[in-house]
């Protein structure tokens, strides 16, 4: 019997099943919650904004994002929703970090899969033998940069047979995956924007 693997949010809510809010400061734009389980330190994480910033830190590392003056109704979903390719653009790293290089992962395996079909559709007319002796190079030339994203790329775009161009259009292609960790950074925003929206409600009645 297979077993279903669990969705990043069912990942999530199962680390932070346990997690609690403490609002340490809330004045106006200015807060700071922190958000893990009491006596431990596992998964614990820190919300902490100011006009036009909010900056997630603890133990699953630490994004900081520029968007609106009031970060929280940027993130805030009633329905656990992330948006990560969009928040991801919003990610302040310092002026010469690519966000990608900080939300992202490169596939080596994914990058193989893609110059294999780009490869047999650029090569769909060829003769067998033409066909095998192109693979083989594409093989020794392309295929073994794979574990290095730069020269993955830089091999698939540069790479000739006979004088033709097989992959140059590769730049296009996304290799890569969202980070883990990332993923569970930006629920774990729009959770904590909830348990403090919860407390502030609680707090008023």
């Amino acid at each position: 019997m297979t077993t279903q693997q669990k969705t990043p949010l069912e990942r999530f809510q199962e680390t932070t099943s346990e997690h609690q809010l403490t609002i340490i400061h809330d004045e106006g734009f200015h807060r700071h919650l922190h958000c893990g389980r009491p006596g431990s330190g596992d998964r614990h994480f820190n919300i902490t904004t100011w006009p036009g910033y909010l900056c997630i830190s603890g133990d699953m590392g630490c994004y900081v994002f520029q968007r609106v003056e009031d970060m929280f109704e940027f993130f805030r979903n009633d329905d656990l929703g992330i948006n990560p390719a969009y928040w991801a653009e919003k990610v302040q790293a310092g002026p010469h970090t690519a966000p990608d290089l900080i939300t992202k992962e490169w596939l080596p395996e994914k990058f193989r899969s893609e110059i294999k079909e780009w490869f047999d559709d650029a090569t769909e007319d060829w003769g067998e033998e033409d066909k095998a002796e192109a693979w083989e190079e594409v093989k020794s030339e392309v295929l073994s940069e794979a574990d290095n994203e730069y020269a993955a790329i830089t091999a698939a775009l540069e790479f000739r047979f006979d004088d033709k161009e097989l992959f140059q259009d590769f730049w296009e292609v996304d290799c890569k995956k969202w980070k883990g960790h990332y993923i569970w950074c930006c629920f774990a925003v729009v959770w904590a924007i909830q348990q403090y929206d919860a407390a502030k409600q609680k707090e008023a009645a």
